[in-house]
C-alpha cells in the first residue's frame, strides 16, 4: 500500500510558512528587567563619583587647614625661643603696629580680636630666613596664603613670683585664606630665684 510523502511545513494562508506549534511568544520581560539593572548600576555609578568627589574635598580641605595649625604652630615655637633669649622677656610695651622677624616686640595688651578674619593691626608677621615658607596669595601646591603672624602679650608674674607670664598667640593659613588657624600657647620664663614667703 502507497503512503503518501509527509508533508514537513504545514502550509497556512496563500502558502507561507506558519511558526512553529511548540514555539512561545516573546514578551519582552527580559528587555525590561536588563533596563530596570541597567538604570540601578547607573544610578549607583553616579553616587560613587558623587561620593569620591565629596572625600577628596573633604581631604583637601583637612589638608590645609594641618598645614594652617602647622604654619601657627611654628610661629609660636619661633616667639617661645625668641623670649628665652637673653634679655628679650620684657614688660612689654603699647604695640600700635605690625612689625616684621626678626624684629619683635612684647606688647602689655592682649590682642583684640585674635579669631578676626584677615591680618592683625598688632603682632609679628613671621617667615624665617632663609624662608621656608612659599607664601603666594593666589595660591598653589605648597604654598601658603600669608606668612604666619605671632603676638606676645605680657601676662605678669607667676603665681610666687617664681617667673613672667606670657600668652603667645599665632594665626597660621594654609593655601587659600579660609584655611586658617589661631592657636594659643602661656609660657613662663623663670628667674631662676624662689620666692621665700612661698612653699
Amino acid at each position: 500500500m502507497n503512503r503518501p510523502a509527509l508533508n514537513l511545513f504545514r502550509t497556512g494562508v496563500a502558502g507561507q510558512c506558519c511558526p512553529p506549534v511548540s514555539g512561545r511568544r516573546q514578551t519582552g520581560y527580559v528587555l525590561v528587567v536588563s533596563m530596570v539593572l541597567l538604570v540601578v548600576l547607573t544610578i549607583l555609578a553616579v553616587s560613587m563619583f558623587r561620593s569620591f568627589g565629596l572625600q577628596q574635598l573633604m581631604a583637601g580641605n583637612l589638608r590645609e587647614k594641618t598645614r594652617a595649625v602647622d604654619a601657627a604652630q611654628t610661629a609660636i615655637n619661633y616667639a617661645e625661643w625668641w623670649l628665652a633669649q637673653g634679655t628679650n622677656a620684657t614688660t612689654g610695651v603699647a604695640c600700635a603696629s605690625v612689625v616684621n622677624a626678626p624684629v619683635v616686640v612684647v606688647c602689655n595688651t592682649a590682642i583684640a580680636n585674635p579669631t578676626a578674619n584677615g591680618n592683625w593691626a598688632v603682632g609679628v608677621n613671621f617667615n624665617p630666613n632663609p624662608a621656608y615658607m612659599t607664601v603666594n596669595a593666589s595660591g598653589g601646591a605648597g604654598t601658603y596664603f600669608q606668612a604666619p603672624q605671632f603676638h606676645i602679650q605680657y601676662v605678669g608674674l607667676a603665681a610666687g613670683g617664681t617667673g613672667a607670664l606670657y600668652r603667645i598667640t599665632a594665626k597660621g593659613w594654609g593655601g587659600n585664606s579660609a584655611a586658617v588657624a589661631v592657636l594659643q600657647s602661656t609660657y613662663i620664663i623663670s628667674t631662676g630665684v624662689k620666692s621665700l614667703t612661698g612653699p
